[in-house]
Parts: structure tokens; C-alpha cells; sequence
């Protein structure tokens, strides 16, 4: 195919990397099987008592996963990566039918790390409280104005939305009618390298070193055999580079040692800011930039779901609402408030972002001098797995765990709505009752 046509590009297939030997032989122990079920159970008896949640689940793991590589080139490793996570969900319908989810997460590198019993209690009851609350709290219809993401929002519409960019997957070639199919998940990141995508005050560096203090994404030796090490994304807002495997992409040649799985994937992604705000200042802004459009309130996010998070029989499929270039839809608010010059807040049910791409990321208007590390997981796309199927697997909790620090960010202008689409019926029955 490839001898009958003038190819548009030429680009090595593979690069050439130092040879790296490692070797792990780290056991970790793990918790028997009962511990896992115990904890499950246990929390999940807890939603006997919330009887306005209509669906609930609660899912532990613990495991290590060992790899041994060896190529022609001299490159060999053995690693251990051990994992455990607790995943709590919560479904429940407002009273005009909105579908209304949750979810707490708690990951790390042993079960010690995630099983503190009273922590999860804590946040599995703010969970429940939080849905209860939100089934009467009086709906949003559309916003357009200032928008300040605090804590894990801030990290997931990152998560979303701009960490798909930073990766440089190669486009396979192809015979003309699929490859044309192929472009079309191209990422236009590889467009724009040297092009400000952030404020000129935003630097992003992905560090698979670091460790502790909430980060889980490092390791030793990514899945090519290619020693990690850490590589500027993002200047002064101007992006530098992608992260990358050993097969090349258009204007990065060399490996950035970060192939885990199918394809490239972040380990450790730090956003950090040299004109970062307190958070009276950070307050402040955000009020003025109210007063400054006139409106009534502003919106502040605490925390958004994910694309697929069973909204309807239909959200598994929700990642080509978007078509596949622009990737998977993203997460509803599961946590909002309209906030008043006065300050008080009013809890927001349900409310959807507008056409919130990385185009927004660079009109940031401000962020925090403190930064949240949060944990996810990300599918790596590659091989058979396309960008945007990667995107859905991620939001279904499949793939790498990765880590990012990011401050608070406040957007001068995004647009929220009502959540489109129709809503489904209460259910006919009511939570069932269970005797002690």
C-alpha cells in the first residue's frame, strides 16, 4: 500500500533509545480476600440508611502487577506495581426526575494505604448527605460568566479535558478511506507545539519520580524499556512538548519515556504557577469579576463525575457525543454552587459544561497558591484502541493510575446548562427497608 503512494510524512517507525536495566524483586503482601469483602460490605450497609439513594456500589481491589522485558537492544527490567483502590458510587433522581450520581475514591500502592475506616465513613456520609441535599436544591437553567473550580473539579476537568492533549499518539498509516477515519482522532496538541495553549503564568511537567504526598503515577522504567525521567510540557504557557513512546510523532523524534500500556500515558502531572493567590485574593477576584458583568452570582465547582458515570441506559456510549476528535463528553457538576456577592452559596442539583474545550484553559484568569493531588485512571490509546474509546475506558476506571497537583482555578467565562436530554420517571417502589 505504502509503495503506491507518496507519503505525506516520513517518519521513523521506532526510535533509538539508551539501553536501561532494572529490576524490582519486591513482593508486596496482600490483604485476604476477606478484608476486601468486609470493608465492601460494610460500607456499602451504610445506605440503609439513606433511603432517598435509589442504587448504590461499592468495589475494593487490592493486587501487583509484575513485569519482566527483555529486547535485542541491550534493555532489560523487572517491575512491580502494586495497587489498591476502593471505588463508592450513588445514584439517585431529583424530584423532576434528574439523575443525579456520586462517587468517592480512594487509591494507593497497598491496602494500608486506603482502608482507614473512619475517613471512608466520613466521606461515603458527605456523599449521601450531599445527593440528599441536591434532589430538592432548586435547578440551574444556563449560566454564562465566572466559573471557580476549587479542589477535585479543578483536577478532573484537567483530567478531561487537557491531559488527552499532552499525549503525542502516532495516527497508524492506512489505506486512504480509513486513514481519513484515523485522522480525525489526530491530536491537534501536535499542531500547536511552540503556540501558548495556558496563561503565561501556567507550567505543566510530568515527573515520574515523584512519590508520596498523594502521587501514585511514577515508576522506574516505562513499558519500552526507556528510563523515566521528567520533561517540560508547558513554559510560561507555551507548550514544548508531548509525552511520548518510542514510535515517533511529527516534531518529536526521542521517547519521553512514558509508554505504559497501548500507548503514551502521564505519570506524575504537576501544574504549578508563579503568580498563584491566597485565598481571600483568589476570592476576591472571583467577586470582581461578578461585579464587573453585573450578574447576580457567580458558580463555583467542588466537584464534577466523569463522562460515563450510568446517567442512563445510553451513557456507555456517551464518549461519540463529541465525535471522536474532540473525544469523550465531559462529567456533569456533582458539586456546585451559585455563589452571591454576599456570600452565601445555594447548592446547585445538576448543571453541564458548554463547550468547554483546551481553547478555555488559556483564557485562566487566576489559580490558587495551594494545589490538590488527585488520582485517576487513564486507558492509554494505541494499537486497538483508538483516542476516543481510550477516553471512555478511562471514565470507566480502566486503565493506568495517574496522578496530577493542580491549584484552584477561576475562568472568566464558561457557559453551564440545565443537563439536555429527557429525564426518566421515579421509580413506582420505595427504598426498601431492612430490618438490623
Amino acid at each position: 500500500m505504502l509503495q503506491n503512494e507518496t507519503r505525506a510524512e516520513d517518519i521513523a517507525d521506532f526510535s533509538s533509545e539508551e539501553p536501561f536495566t532494572y529490576f524490582d524483586q519486591a513482593d508486596p503482601d496482600l490483604p485476604p480476600r476477606t478484608a476486601l469483602e468486609e470493608l465492601a460490605r460494610d460500607l456499602s450497609a451504610a445506605f440503609r440508611d439513606l433511603p432517598e439513594i435509589f442504587s448504590s456500589n461499592v468495589s475494593a481491589s487490592a493486587g501487583n502487577r509484575r513485569t519482566y522485558y527483555l529486547n535485542s537492544e541491550g534493555s532489560a527490567f523487572i517491575r512491580s506495581d502494586p495497587t489498591a483502590s476502593i471505588v463508592v458510587e450513588a445514584r439517585t433522581q431529583a424530584t423532576d426526575g434528574t439523575v443525579l450520581n456520586d462517587s468517592v475514591a480512594a487509591r494507593g500502592r497497598s491496602w494500608d494505604d486506603i482502608s482507614d475506616r473512619n475517613a471512608l465513613d466520613s466521606r461515603v456520609a458527605a456523599m449521601g448527605a450531599n445527593l440528599t441535599a441536591r434532589r430538592s436544591a432548586e435547578g440551574l437553567d444556563r449560566y454564562s460568566g465566572p466559573v471557580l473550580f476549587e479542589g477535585q473539579a479543578a483536577a478532573e476537568l484537567f483530567a478531561q479535558v487537557l491531559v488527552p492533549r499532552l499525549l503525542g499518539n502516532r495516527v497508524p498509516d492506512a489505506e486512504p478511506n480509513f486513514a481519513r477515519m484515523l485522522q480525525q482522532s489526530r491530536n491537534p496538541f501536535l499542531d500547536r507545539i511552540g503556540a501558548r495553549v495556558l496563561p503565561r503564568f501556567l507550567n505543566i511537567h510530568d515527573d515520574p519520580s515523584a512519590d508520596g504526598d498523594g502521587f501514585l503515577g511514577g515508576y522506574p522504567v516505562d513499558d519500552d524499556g526507556v528510563e523515566a525521567r521528567s520533561k517540560a510540557l508547558v513554559e510560561n504557557g507555551i507548550l514544548k512538548s508531548l509525552l511520548t513512546s518510542r514510535n515517533p510523532v511529527p516534531g518529536i523524534e526521542k521517547s519521553t519515556a512514558n509508554r505504559r500500556g497501548e500507548g503514551p500515558a502521564p505519570s506524575n502531572l504537576i501544574v504549578a504557577s508563579n503568580r498563584g493567590m491566597n485565598r481571600e485574593e483568589l476570592l476576591a477576584e472571583f467577586m470582581l469579576l461578578i461585579e464587573e458583568r453585573g450578574a447576580d452570582y457567580g458558580i463555583v465547582v467542588r466537584r464534577m463525575g466523569k463522562p460515563e458515570s450510568g446517567d442512563d441506559p445510553a451513557s456507555a456510549l456517551s464518549f461519540l457525543r463529541s465525535g471522536p476528535q474532540a473525544g469523550p463528553g465531559l462529567g456533569n457538576t456533582s458539586l456546585a454552587y451559585k455563589v452571591f456577592p454576599d456570600g452565601r452559596e445555594e447548592l446547585i442539583p445538576k448543571a453541564e459544561l458548554v463547550a468547554a474545550t483546551e481553547a478555555a484553559f488559556r483564557d485562566i484568569v487566576a489559580v490558587s497558591d495551594t494545589a490538590t493531588v488527585y488520582s485517576f485512571t487513564h486507558t492509554p490509546a494505541g494499537g486497538l484502541i483508538p483516542s476516543f474509546l481510550a477516553g471512555a475506558f478511562s471514565a470507566l476506571g480502566l486503565g493506568e493510575v495517574v496522578s496530577v497537583s493542580i491549584p484552584d482555578l477561576l475562568f472568566e467565562e464558561l457557559s453551564l446548562r440545565r443537563p439536555s436530554g429527557n429525564a426518566p420517571h421515579l421509580p413506582v417502589a420505595n427504598h426498601p427497608s431492612f430490618d438490623p
